[in-house]
């Protein structure tokens, strides 16, 4: 949860863009707040450079300007791109308030599909309904992001305190200069950078919904360097030298403006869609004005251009208003638009923000936590020291009461080991417990409990989805029709092609590990499950079926076709079955795998007009291809189907299709129905079954904003 200013904090301030790094200090002042540092070295921001040239140009000039402006702080606050965050407003129901947080990791959870320790996350209670219940913004991010600003940091020795993200810390500072005004308007913030366009909109003075789009500065100049052939820092110079947005007169714009039109063109589509997006939302409104700020909105015509392109009010924000700007702070007054961001970063502070979101790692937070427990260890081992050093001298006559102590604390040790005593006064050592043998059989069982849990998310990850299956098979029909399916059901399909419609084993069950199970889970669960005010969301689930084998026997659980979710018998023996726990002699061995038999296929069963559109239907399956939500690519493997075992059937079999594989002769249903003619040529009944493969994009490693969609908009 977003964390409350205490106060002013010396801290590191550092824009880290994709074509500058800035840094301030701002400071208190008698009538707000003043600039008494502001610093900005720019580099190449060329797309086509790597990584570690990208690296190498941000450390360099965040030296040079630690060097320059004598900062000496050492936790840091910075922001991370909109794009890598994944961002959702809800409603939640009244619960208590300690439950939020519960409510959310679950939420964020069942959105992204990484596992809790790869990502960073937080929220921020924006409201109370009328209800009683809570109107909350969820942040979240994959940690690799985060590590990318974090090694430039370790380069320099400074290490993380806050990790905002950068259109909400633009939005906190104008919000805080009274940008947005306070009238019940529906306000949109445009941050126009270098590789990206950040939409913040605010409604009735709140935050309702924020999204980032790919495109930005660079690709304005890519545009330019393609067209007049330049390398990318020759058309980055033309575009600030040059640049204008057009004027809608072909020979005032010229080839240049007719550039720079194109790629601003795309971007005010994309505004305009995420506008028409945010009206169709719960909350949501017509915009009727909007604030630009960033580099691009130092583009000349960018404002004329704009205000035609979206029919509303469009005017650049004034970041520097009622701010005291110190005399080495000057330079912030040539480029003022692309001072907000590093404005609100410097904002944090000082002062509680709007949005208070801090995306650092949990392993950081860790990492800090351990350090002060360090300091206060050492601090109390030498407190210890010093009052032994002033002890000692003067008890040197109580030896005898120290031996008496120790026989005391061996007789209390003893009780609870004695063969720890034992070992002790036959060898001097006090060699192995017998407790050792008890501990090494518990930890066998939470490692096996550990490979259990491992299988169970490797089978959620790869289960296939009934929505997708079913849009996949429906969407390779013909166009025309002709193509009639009458039933559909999941199967498991070998190798050599032989089918079998999957049927979930019976369960078993292990009393013992019941015992144990039911403690732990209900402990856990009880309050967040039992709660009648708030019932979570269904669970997708998939036609997926887990059967677990080992030495001490064998069980199944199977996750339903189609989609479940919660109830109160979640632990019950009857939801789940498990065996071969029950005693250590009776467990799997470690590092022995469990067995996921999951079906791999569908049976389908329809009608054709012909066997013509039968291997038309075919082949399209073999290229049907669907992107599910997780970014992978559901497919078809195979195809098994036999013609020998089509059928002939009347044409009246359509009114009602038979789904056990026998022809079924329905005379007159048609002629009762209404239908003319039910029997004037015949149809063909068939059968085949389907092997799916579900593979990854042939891409880079999708960020979070961009498997999730940041901010619901379109995709």
């Amino acid at each position: 949860m977003a964390r409350k200013a205490k106060g002013r904090k010396k801290r590191l301030v550092v824009d880290i863009g994709s074509s500058a790094i800035r840094l301030c200090e701002l400071v208190p002042a008698k009538s707000g707040y003043q600039l008494v540092k502001y610093y900005q070295k720019e580099y190449n921001s060329d797309p086509n450079l790597d990584e570690d040239t990208r690296k190498a140009m941000r450390v360099s000039a965040l030296k040079e300007l630690l060097q320059e402006s004598k900062i000496r702080s050492k936790k840091t606050v910075f922001g991370v791109p909109g794009q890598s965050v994944f961002t959702r407003s809800r409603t939640l129901p009244p619960v208590p308030e300690y439950k939020v947080s519960q409510i959310v990791r679950y939420e964020i959870q069942q959105q992204i599909p990484f596992s809790l320790d790869q990502i960073a996350m937080d929220y921020q209670i924006l409201d109370r309904t009328e209800a009683g219940g809570y109107e909350v913004m969820m942040a979240a991010i994959k940690v690799d992001v985060v590590d990318k600003h974090l090694d430039v940091l370790d380069e320099v020795k400074r290490t993380a305190d806050i990790v905002d993200v950068c259109p909400f810390a633009a939005y906190n500072w104008l919000k805080h200069t009274g940008e947005f005004g306070e009238q019940a308007d529906c306000i949109a913030l445009i941050d126009i950078g270098a590789a990206t366009t950040d939409i913040v909109i605010e409604r009735d003075s709140q935050f309702r919904f924020t999204r980032p789009l790919n495109i930005g500065g660079n690709d304005i100049t890519t545009a330019i360097s393609t067209a007049f052939g330049l390398n990318f820092e020759d058309a980055e110079r033309v575009k600030r030298q040059r640049g204008f947005a057009p004027v809608g007169d072909a020979q005032k714009d010229g080839k240049g403006g007719e550039v720079i039109g194109g790629v601003l063109q795309r971007m005010v589509a994309e505004i305009m869609r995420s506008f028409a997006y945010f009206r169709s939302l719960p909350g949501g409104g017509q915009v009727n004005r909007v604030i630009l700020c960033g580099g691009g909105a130092c583009m000349r015509n960018i404002i004329p251009y704009m205000q035609q392109q979206l029919g509303i009010e469009v005017r650049i924000a004034q970041p520097l208003a009622g701010l005291a700007i110190a005399p080495g702070a000057q330079t912030v007054n040539e480029h003022p638009e692309q001072a907000s961001v590093l404005l609100g970063l410097a904002l944090r502070c000082c002062e509680a923000a709007h949005l208070g979101i801090n995306l650092i790692p949990p392993r950081v937070i860790e990492s800090a936590r351990r350090k002060e427990q360090a300091f206060y260890w050492i601090l109390s081992l030498v407190t210890l020291a010093l009052i032994m050093a002033s002890i000692i001298p003067v008890s040197a006559n109580e030896n005898e009461n120290v031996l008496r102590d120790n026989r005391l604390l061996e007789n209390v040790i003893a009780k609870y080991d004695p063969e720890l005593i034992q070992n002790y006064e036959n060898s001097g050592n006090l060699g192995q417990s017998m407790l050792k043998e008890q501990l090494d059989i518990q930890v066998n069982r939470v490692q096996r409990l550990e490979h259990f849990s491992n299988d169970l998310d490797r089978a959620r990850y790869s289960r296939l989805a009934w929505l997708d299956v079913l849009e996949l098979i429906s969407d390779a029909r013909p166009p025309a029709g002709g193509i009639w399916l009458s039933k559909i059901e999941s199967a498991t399909v070998t190798e050599a092609g032989a089918p079998s419609v999957y049927t979930p084993p019976a369960p078993s069950y292990d009393d013992d590990y019941d015992d144990d199970y039911d403690d732990d889970y209900d402990d856990d669960y009880d309050d967040y499950e039992d709660d009648d005010a708030y019932a979570p969301p269904p669970v997708p689930g998939g036609f997926t079926s887990v059967t677990f084998q080992g030495t001490g026997g064998s069980g199944a659980s199977s996750y339903g076709g189609g989609f479940g979710g919660f109830d109160d018998d979640y632990e019950d023996e009857d939801d789940y079955g498990y065996s071969g726990y029950g005693t250590a002699a009776g467990a799997p061995a470690i590092g022995v795998p469990y067995i996921i038999n999951a079906p791999n296929g569908v049976r389908i069963q329809g009608l054709a007009d012909s066997g013509t559109l039968i291997k038309e239907y075919i082949e399209s399956l073999k290229q049907a291809k669907r992107t599910r939500s997780d970014n992978k690519i559901l497919g078809v493997g195979k195809v098994y189907f036999s013609e020998a075992q089509v059928q002939k059937v009347p044409a009246n079999t359509i009114y009602n299709a038979p789904t056990d594989g026998a022809a079924q002769q329905q005379q007159g249903y048609g002629r009762q129905r209404g239908y003319r003619n039910p029997n004037a040529r015949n149809r063909f009944l068939f059968s085949m079954d389907i092997v799916f493969t579900v593979e990854s994009k042939q891409t880079a490693p999708a960020t979070v904003a961009a498997a999730g969609n940041p901010g619901g908009g379109p995709s």
